[in-house]
This record gives C-alpha cells, structure tokens and sequence, in this order.
C-alpha cells in the first residue's frame, strides 16, 4: 500500500459532556470521548477501529465503556469464513426471484426493523471552525465509475464519503404447523413459543419418505446418497446477477468516491431524504444537503494508492445499488488496509421488502473476499458497534464466525462466549489476563508529536511557547485512549 506516509492531524476534544442515547432513547445518558480528525491515513483509522474508535463525518469518538448507558463493542467477521446462514440465503434468493420475476412476498413496512446507529450530530459552525483553524485542505482527483455485474471493482476514484452505521432488517416468518382442516375443533392454535403441535406427526422430508418405502419393501436393499454440494456465497449472489435478461430490471452494483459535484450526487440525496423520513421519521428540513455532505460526504482520508491495478484503492466509498436506471440504494464504506468497515446505508422504501440491509452487508463482504486476491492482508468485515442493550443491534451477531473487541486489552473474542458474559453485565472485559495488546513502551507525553502555529514539534516544546493548566492531564488521557502505537501516528493540532 502507498502512501503510508501521509501524516494524520487530529484535535482532541477530552470527554463529552453527557448527551441523549439514540439506542435506549434515554438523554443525557451517553458518555463519549471525541476528537476531529482533519486528515488520517487509512492505517491510522485502522488502528483507531481496533481501539474502539469510530468515525462519523471528520469526527471520532470512542465511548467511555465503563460510564455510558449502553456499551459499544466494536464487531467484525471474519469474512474468509463466513458461513452463510439460511435466512442469509432465503434473502438473496428472494432479491434473485423478485429480479427475475418481479415477484416478492408483502409484508408491512415496520421502521422499527430498520434500526441504525443514529447519526453523530454536532454544531456546524464548531466542524466549520476546526477545519478553518487547522488549515488542511485535500485535493480531489478524476472520479470514475465502477460498474460490474458482480460486484467486482476496479479503478480508483476520490474525494470523500459518509458517516455512521448501518442497520438489517429482520424478516418475521409466520409458520402454520397444524395440518388438520380448519373446521376440526380440537384444532388448537399454538401460541408463539410453545412450539409445535404435539398432537401432530412429525414432518418429513420427501427424499426421507421415499427411502422409507423402498426399505418397506426390500429391507436388504443399500440405499446410496451422495453429498450435496454447498454453494458459497458468491454462488447464491451470482444468481442475481443472471436473474434478468432486460435490462431495465438488472441488478448493477458501482463503487466510486461521491462529491457535491458527482453526477449521481443528486440521485443520491433524494433517496436519502426519502430514507431518512420514511424510516426514521426526520423532517425534511432536518435532511438538508448540506447535513448529507458534512455526516455522509465528508471524510478525513485522502486516496491512497494499491498495489494491484484492479484494486480501487483505500480510503470511503459508496457502493450504490441500480436496477435498470433508478438508484434504489447505496452502502458507504470505508476500505481499510485489513478490512472493509461498513459506515451507513440507506436505501428507497420501497424496496424495504428486498431486506436491502442484510443484501448489502453480504455483498460488502463478497467485496472482502474478492480483494483478499489483490491485498492477502484484507480478511474482515467491521460492522460498526454491537450494542448487547439495544435489541434491534443483536442481528449484527447472526453474521458468523463474529468476534467483540474486548474494550480493556483490545483483544477478540467469539461473539457467541461474549453474550454469555453480557447477559449477566452489560459492561463485560472479555480478557481477565494480565497480558497487555499495546507493543512497545508507554510513550512520554512530552514526545507527542504536536503542531501550532503551522509548526510541527514535541510536546515539551510546546509547554514552553504557550502551557495551560491541566494540558498535562489531558494529553495523559489522550495517548492512554489511542495507545502507544497511535500517539506516535498522530499529530495533536492546538488551536491557538
């Protein structure tokens, strides 16, 4: 990867003053520390993620895990071995089927299934002034469309992309198991979470009867089955590809760098104000452009370059979802050096029935697996926050093999041991050992590295021009949040 060098500048802004939860709906119960990042390198951000950190727009916070309300674990899966679930798979055959036929099952819209990790929102003028004041600009380069049938992408793009997290839908599947006529009395119904009906047999399966049958009449008789083979992911996603011959109903899926100046920018902003309304019941006059360009345009990362030509390179994205002509929805993701990190979706109601949340994470890690080839260090797909105290954030653990980031030793853990922990607390340490994740020795803060006044130096340089009290305390707190590793990466900006 190129570009390794490229200098990350960040201001720390300590602890955030306690403000309301968008998971338990409770204000003034979310505890957080945040800094603005002006510029990061993809590997800065990536070492950030594996400390807790997340980014919304230019802006990173990293709960304080032991105070808030509800504890953000940071999930990622590992995507080389992913195993596909059956409502994974019953999801892309309905997407295959409704492109092949235009056919798919009703069922009525419920918001509530589309639970997101809400948006950070902070002051314009307070974005607007550190950007001013620490006087960094990018440079934007030519964009260009990526367009293949199966998600393959090649090219490189530029300028920024979005912001926060995205949600799955959940499907609910109503299931009749009795299988007496509707006039029998005794019929009884069964409650949800009774289980079957027990006056009833057992359902079989067709292959299992006609087994039965044939030992019925010759019990001597050898019964060979062969294996079935199982389809991977890729297969299963294929199928949509070559649903539809006609054009106006074929799935295309394009990865570019969105800017205010891109030719689908507009396309993308109203079906975001559409999403946004619809789904999570904002006004209109909350979905401003300019709202969309800050949270879901803006990032702090400039290009950089890959080794593989066919690689479309590091930095956000948006991965945008077309049938025929119309844009029905769009993935923002960021491509790191070891995984792809998914940011937000946001899709047109009226495609809430293609469970567009679930279909786009599994294509996000299609897109892991097929830039493994090109880059053998990109093996995961981080999915954000698990939040074991929202229950509409629990889906994120059906995605296996899964694993939670202890928040103590920055270790990982299978999810699945995880939850037994967060039954019982909701603020877990899933590594009880001594052994410590950060290498190397704790850096002295008086050798952070610092800018003022344009100039780049130590931290004890600084203490002589222009010391404050209790700067100390606070630059403790910062290089004990990103680590050893990390303060050496970052450059603190002072502001005046």
């Amino acid at each position: 990867m190129s570009g390794s060098n490229n200098k990350s500048i960040i201001f720390y802004n300590g602890f955030r003053e306690k403000s309301y939860c968008g998971y338990c709906k409770k204000g003034k119960t979310s505890c957080s520390h945040g800094m603005w990042a002006s510029r990061l390198s993809v590997q800065a951000y990536q070492d950030m993620i594996d400390r807790g950190w997340r980014r919304s727009g230019k802006y990173c916070y990293k709960a304080s895990m032991d105070k808030t309300c509800c504890p953000l674990y940071t999930i990622r899966c590992e995507a080389l071995n992913f195993e596909l679930s059956k409502s994974q798979k019953k999801i892309i055959k309905k997407v295959t089927k409704f492109l092949k036929c235009g056919e798919y099952e009703t069922n009525t819209f419920d918001n509530e299934q589309a639970e997101r990790e809400p948006l950070m929102n902070f002051e314009t003028h307070d974005i607007h002034n550190h950007d001013d004041k620490m006087q960094v600009t990018s440079t934007d380069t030519d964009q260009l469309y990526v367009e293949e049938p199966c998600s393959s992408v090649t090219g490189l793009q530029n300028s920024s992309t979005l912001v926060t997290d995205k949600e799955v839908k959940n499907t609910v599947l109503s299931v009749n198991l009795s299988c007496e006529p509707e006039t029998t009395k005794e019929n009884k119904k069964v409650k949800p979470g009774e289980g079957a009906n027990p006056n009833l047999p057992k359902c079989k399966k067709k292959k299992l009867l006609r087994i039965e049958k044939k030992l019925a009449k010759n019990p001597n008789s050898v019964i060979t089955t062969s294996v079935p083979q199982q389809k991977s992911l890729e297969d299963f996603i294929s199928e949509n590809d070559l649903a539809s011959i006609d054009e106006s109903k074929k799935l295309r899926i394009k990865l570019l760098k969105l800017t205010p100046s891109s030719n689908s920018f507009e396309s993308e902003y109203a079906v975001y104000k559409l999403y946004q309304t619809a789904v999570h019941g904002d006004s209109v006059d909350n979905c401003t452009r300019e709202q969309f360009i800050r949270f879901l345009v803006n990032s702090p990362f400039r290009a950089e370059k890959a080794n593989h030509s066919d690689h479309p390179g590091y930095g956000s994205f948006h991965q945008q979802y077309w049938l025929g002509d119309k844009l029905i929805a769009v993935g923002v993701i960021d491509i790191l050096p070891k995984c792809i990190s998914s940011v937000y979706l946001f899709y047109d109601p009226d495609y809430h029935h293609l469970v567009l949340g679930t279909y786009s994470s599994l294509r996000e890690i299609c897109l892991v697996r097929k830039l493994y080839s090109m880059s053998p260090d990109m093996k995961y797909y981080y999915m954000g926050f698990y939040i074991h105290t929202c229950a509409k954030m629990r889906y994120k653990a059906k995605f296996r093999p899964s694993y939670l980031l202890c928040p103590l030793r920055y270790t990982w853990h299978a999810v699945e041991r995880c939850i037994q922990k967060l039954d019982n607390e909701k603020y877990s340490i899933f590594n009880e050992s001594d052994d410590v994740q950060d290498d190397g020795d704790t850096l002295r803060i008086d050798n952070i590295p610092v800018l003022y006044c344009g100039t780049l130096m130590t931290y004890s340089k600084y203490k002589t021009i222009n010391y404050k009290e209790n700067q100390d305390e606070l630059m403790t707190e910062y290089s004990m949040l990103v680590g050893p590793k990390l303060v050496r990466q970052l450059i603190y900006c002072f502001l005046d």
